[in-house]
């Protein structure tokens, strides 16, 4: 199964008012899911490993789960590594096939974000494999950030494009208000500061913190010139609450295959959604 790269898969995207969704998964039942819904509506798609829900010596298996999902569904996608924290991890995933990784030293300073960041597109670009990065910090939804810090979060117009020039990345995820997870309360987003960074930067730029953003936040922030959406949440919880639905009766009645189908199937809807707000739906034809 040959994987488009990060880069491929956003070119046709940029510009042109829809986004392609990047999805994380964890197992067999949610890549399914992400499948499915790609093949349903035949979208492109993003299916990320995050280092932080599947332990590193496990990543080879669910490689060959997604190889073998994508493969069944021909869909144009791009498996990424997510949140890398290590050029261990980077390295690990271009052994494993990965066509792109993120690399996140987005607390660490500018000059140290540069340095990492350069490292690890040396070793993906040597590979033909690209590399996203993050300027900026996305939070967390349910930390205590005072806005002031979440202020000093947001990516600086000037610094992304000495990120962008000095790097080398093929994409960037900028902070423009969003944060990971669920809000405590509504979020406000810098479209100006997108609109911005669009100007200054000649390659995809990245939201992460997509699920449980508003839908006419997420539709605006890609007209500004949004071309990639990370979403987890808003699957994780769709999924874990069919699963718990389908449990809650006589467990010895309850068969294994009745309960994740029932969670893969609630996981599919909301993908589905999700690529029907993004604009992606159709969009397979972009990819021939």
């Amino acid at each position: 199964m040959k994987f488009l790269t990060l880069a491929q898969i956003l070119q046709p995207c940029m510009g042109q008012g829809w986004a392609v969704g990047a999805y994380d998964t964890c197992n067999l039942e949610i890549t399914q899911a992400i499948v499915d819904a790609a093949a349903a509506d035949q979208v492109p798609v993003i299916i990320m490993i995050y280092p932080h829900h599947t332990p590193q010596a496990e990543w080879r298996t669910l490689v060959r789960i997604i190889e073998a999902e994508v493969e069944r569904a021909r869909v144009p996608a791009a498996l990424v590594l997510d949140h890398a924290k290590t050029l261990d991890q980077i390295e690990c995933a271009l052994e494993l096939g990965f066509s792109g990784v993120m690399i996140d030293a987005s607390l660490a300073s500018l000059n140290q974000n540069i340095a990492l960041t350069r490292r690890a597109v040396e070793l993906a670009h040597a590979q033909g494999v690209s590399v996203e990065a993050e300027l900026g910090h996305v939070g967390e939804g349910q930390a205590a950030v005072s806005e002031e810090l979440q202020q000093v979060y947001l990516t600086r117009v000037d610094e992304a494009e000495r990120f962008v020039n000095e790097t080398g990345v093929d994409a960037l995820a900028v902070s423009i208000g969003t944060l990971h997870g669920l809000y405590r309360g509504t979020p406000h987003l810098d479209f100006d500061r997108i609109a911005q960074l669009r100007a200054a930067c000649p390659i995809p730029l990245v939201l992460h913190g997509g699920s449980d953003t508003p839908d006419p936040d997420i539709r605006r922030a890609i007209e500004t010139g949004i071309d990639k959406i990370n979403i987890w949440t808003d699957v994780r919880i769709p999924f874990l609450q069919a699963l718990k639905d389908t449990l809650d009766g006589p467990i010895r009645k309850i068969e294994v295959t009745e309960a994740l189908g029932a969670a893969r199937a609630a996981a599919t809807e909301v993908i589905r959604q999700k690529n029907q707000l993004l604009g992606s739906a159709g969009k397979v034809t972009q990819y021939a």
